[in-house]
């Protein structure tokens, strides 16, 4: 696989263009892949997409696996993310709201009933392993990272302690010689 970027929309301009614009203006080497509704529909069925998947579609190869196979599990870990961020509104209109109570009540309920059973999950897929996925560093190792870091900083930084293995995975995502500098410098958020 290519290590660039590859822009997956249609044919015309549409939501695309705006990123286009940025890669362009960022100096970015990327894939520009234009293609029809049919050959979508082809293009998800041949890269093991969702049926749900949108247009335009930005890949960052050399995070996706080296295999199909490869490429399916980070989709599986990738849609336990996606399945967090759905069921994580009511926290963060509670913590918009700035009223503390009804968040920790909005945020516990999530911490059991969405939370737990995917941290549960990826517990037993990272267990022994450097990386979620082969032996290379992925999309579905940054996801995770990312969205650990993020529920610690911004709901409750307890929760992790039940989940060494990922709170030591992430640790070792954010050390990451590149990112380093970025998230100690990144700015506080409530959500």
């Amino acid at each position: 696989m290519s290590d660039k970027f590859e822009l997956v929309s249609l044919a015309g301009r549409g939501r695309a263009e705006l990123i286009r614009m940025l890669l362009i203006a960022s100096d970015t080497s990327f894939i520009d892949h234009r293609i029809t509704l049919k050959q979508w529909t082809e293009y998800r069925r041949k890269e093991f997409l969702p049926d749900d998947t949108k247009l335009p579609l930005l890949r960052i190869n050399g995070f996706y696996g080296k295999t199909k196979s490869e490429e399916q599990e980070i989709e599986k870990i990738i849609s336990d993310i996606e399945y967090l961020h759905q069921n994580l509104t009511p926290v963060i209109r509670a913590a918009l709201s700035k009223n503390f109570l009804q968040k920790k009540e909005a945020w516990n309920e999530y911490k059991e009933r969405s939370l737990q059973p995917i941290l549960e999950r990826l517990t037993a897929r990272l267990e022994n392993k450097t990386f979620f996925v082969g032996n290379k560093i992925s999309l579905a190792d940054f996801a995770v990272a990312e969205i650990l870091s993020r529920f610690i900083s911004c709901f409750e930084s307890n929760f992790i302690h039940s989940y060494q293995i990922l709170k030591s995975h992430m640790a070792s995502i954010e050390r990451l010689p590149s990112l380093q500098r970025y998230v100690s410098d990144r700015p506080s958020s409530s959500y």
